[in-house]
């Protein structure tokens, strides 16, 4: 199956952690892994997928995105080693910068990365914030025009006690993805009647 997979990539490094899931569609490897999305992906890839890793980085003079990049590829190699999948990937970096030039930027590369009727898988575990926001408008557009399909987006959630994660699970937000579309189906111009339309379609 022809997958693209996008990966947020920290600006700080991150500790391997043992993830886990009660969730059967979202399977964890026993392993600690640095990204989330590796856990997941060591329980469901096949020898017959295609994947493009697109890894998402953000720069300043302070940043170890790149490094981070470099661990992101290490340890997929590892996952996949037992496996073998094609696996080819790109990197999109961009300045550490709330400009909305670099938002645009940022956005007509990811889409320009996405093949055409691919499933994506992504991790927005970690990053800076506003590249959720971006990255979810790409995914639109990828959905609409690009006749792709969104499989799953990872978030790893943690809590932190002493420094130390705890309570750790994957997370699939693609229910939050598509409740950012729920509004553009609403067509009504009485305030108290969309509230209850939007009430109504959430508990659908």
């Amino acid at each position: 199956m022809k997958k693209t997979i996008i990966c947020n990539i920290p600006m700080q490094n991150k500790e391997k952690i043992v993830y886990t899931s009660n969730d059967l569609s979202l399977p964890a490897s026993s392993r600690a892994v640095h990204f989330p999305i590796n856990a997941f992906l060591e329980e469901t890839l096949k020898p017959d997928d295609e994947i493009k890793l697109v890894l998402l980085t953000k720069n300043d003079e302070y940043s170890q995105a790149k490094k981070n990049a470099e661990t992101f590829l290490n340890e997929i190699k590892e996952v996949n080693e037992g496996i073998g999948a094609k696996i080819r990937f790109t990197v999109i970096d961009t300045a550490f910068s709330q400009e909305q030039a670099v938002h645009e930027e940022l956005m007509t590369s990811i889409v320009d990365e996405i093949d055409v009727g691919s499933h994506i898988l992504a991790d927005i575990t970690f990053g800076p914030k506003d590249v959720p926001i971006v990255l979810f408008s790409a995914l639109g557009f990828a959905e609409k025009f690009l006749k792709c399909e969104i499989d799953n987006i990872i978030y790893g959630q943690a809590s932190f006690k002493d420094g130390k994660a705890t309570n750790t699970k994957l997370c699939d937000m693609v229910p939050l993805y598509y409740l950012n579309s729920v509004t553009d189906t609403i067509n009504c111009e009485e305030p108290e009647k969309a509230k209850h339309m939007l009430k109504t379609l959430l508990s659908i």
